[in-house]
């Protein structure tokens, strides 16, 4: 007899990855994935609309993978590998480019939001399924797991990253370049990678203190709860 429920969760997986591949097609027939195109510039030759029709339809792959655990693994795995590939193919072939409008750093900011939706479509769970029991009593279940909170954590360090880079940079061009500067804001980068290193310093440190408090928030909860039971007296204070 065949496990309908196995074969449903196999057809949402095949599915989802089906529209990544129609979504990644649609965008080369657009113009927007390039494999020849040596002058850094990208295409010439972009179809806005079949843009717009692959952003919507890797927008439907991502609902159908979260739909179901085994579709989401899948579609994490294979978000995992495609982000490989683009850094594969950015690094050895020079003809490849992926410019949405016109910046080549987008083909980097893909990248990096392949990765977060990779991380997150492959974390086992996010929500602790075991109890650990105080007094007997469970206080931990419903709680965000240990892959769940490493996953927001890096999201987040990531991004803070890259809004510090852009700050950064930002920052150089409107204080240090003008009209009359020749070159000078080619150094701009530099000043976006310090705040850039600056964040992830500051964001390690959070994240480390963070969960030295949650650490320490576990080990004060049964002292807590014992306290809370312990009966009380006459003088106005609650008896068991």
């Amino acid at each position: 007899m065949v496990d309908v429920s196995l074969a449903s969760r196999s057809k949402l997986a095949w599915t989802s990855l089906a529209l990544l591949v129609l979504s990644l097609a649609v965008l080369h027939g657009g113009g927007f994935i390039r494999f020849d195109d040596t002058s850094g510039s990208g295409s010439d030759r972009w179809n806005l609309p079949l843009g717009v029709v692959a952003g919507l339809v890797a927008l439907c792959s991502l609902g159908v993978g979260i739909s179901d655990r085994t579709a989401r693994r899948t579609l994490g795995g294979a978000l995992a590998v495609l982000d490989a590939l683009l850094v594969l193919l950015a690094t050895v072939d020079d003809g490849f480019r992926f410019i949405w409008a016109g910046d080549e750093g987008e083909l980097f900011l893909l990248q990096v939001g392949l990765g977060i939706a990779a991380l997150f479509l492959l974390t086992p769970t996010f929500v602790s399924s075991e109890d650990d029991a105080i007094d007997g009593a469970p206080h931990s279940a419903g709680r965000l797991s240990g892959g769940a909170r490493a996953a927001i954590y890096v999201s987040a360090l990531v991004l803070t990253m890259l809004m510090a880079y852009v700050a950064g940079t930002t920052h150089f061009e409107t204080t240090q370049c003008g009209p009359d500067v020749d070159g000078e804001c080619d150094v701009a980068a530099l000043e976006g990678l310090l705040w850039a290193g600056a964040a992830l310093v500051l964001g390690v440190v959070a994240i480390v203190l963070a969960e030295v408090a949650r650490a320490r928030r576990r080990r004060e909860a049964p002292g807590r709860a014992a306290a809370a039971r312990t009966p009380r007296g006459a003088s106005g204070r609650r008896r068991w």
